[in-house]
């Protein structure tokens, strides 16, 4: 069995006053009372996996630091409208699947076609047998407990998640705009889809970002320290700057942090989506 080894990503904050930190541990409960969330075999499915251990693995399911210091790491997310995308925090690939017993009959946008046998479907744990060009991959996934109904408001969805994919020429300051708005409201929909799912702890590694999150509070980092795989999603340095810039002067304006909800998951989200509405 071929272990892959976790990579962290550490960010640094630029503290705004009253924030309470949470631990370092990922595995603390986060949330008072978690919900109990019972879901049929489809709609387990029907959320973010990360992939943990392989054996006979292909490229795409090693997580690694390219030279460039950015985190590609594995994974897949399946949705609602039987859509999907491989790797969203790597190399992304979207495709449509069919769900048959226990076969996922997959096909990507360019073409690639794979079968997928599902071996174990648990709230924790997800294994499959991978047959793509004959070659066969044994592959286990850990849960992220997410879950998202309308695949609408996915963030991984394709219309949603096209913030992360970096342009092909330099962007004008209202198209930098949208796509820090983009950013914010992809994470107003995972927190959202955290809460759905009754995740009772928080994960966000590999995934793109620059900020840090609080109990009460979020911060962003720095230049000096910005998330090389954040950066990544604009044409240049010059305009992540920018972008960052925009998302920092929307940060310090009054937001409502409802202090009598207990999931801080949910708290969270609600005060993306007001600074989603005034960016």
């Amino acid at each position: 069995m071929r272990k892959l080894i976790p990579l962290i990503v550490i960010f640094i904050a630029i503290f705004f006053s009253n924030c309470v930190t949470p631990s370092s541990d990922k595995n603390e409960k986060i949330v008072e009372t978690p919900r109990v969330v019972k879901r049929d075999s489809f709609q387990l499915l029907c959320q973010y996996w990360k992939l943990s251990d392989a054996e006979h693995p292909t490229s795409k399911d090693i997580s690694f630091t390219n030279k460039e210091g950015i985190l590609l790491e594995s994974g897949i997310v399946f949705m609602t409208d039987s859509s999907f995308l491989e790797n969203p925090a790597g190399e992304m690939s979207y495709g449509k699947f069919k769900l048959n017993g226990n076969k996922i009959e997959a096909k990507f946008d360019d073409g690639r076609k794979a079968v997928y046998t599902m071996n174990r479907l648990h709230k924790d744990e997800l294994l499959l047998n991978r047959l793509e060009n004959k070659h066969v991959s044994e592959l286990t996934y850990n849960s992220t407990n997410t879950w998202w109904p309308d695949a609408n408001t996915n963030p991984f969805a394709k219309q949603n998640y096209q913030w992360s994919v970096k342009p092909k020429k330099a962007e004008t300051d209202e198209e930098i705009k949208k796509r820090i708005k983009d950013f914010v409201r992809f994470y107003q929909y995972y927190f959202t889809g955290l809460v759905n799912g009754g995740a009772t702890n928080l994960d966000l590694i590999g995934l793109p970002c620059c900020l840090n999150w609080y109990q009460g509070g979020i911060t962003i980092q720095s230049e000096a320290k910005l998330d090389k795989k954040w950066i990544n999603c604009f044409y240049s340095t010059e305009q992540a700057f920018k972008g960052r810039q925009m998302l920092e002067d929307a940060l310090v304006k009054k937001y409502d942090w409802d202090t009598k909800e207990t999931n801080w998951l949910k708290q969270t989200s609600s005060v993306l989506q007001q600074i989603y509405d005034k960016i």
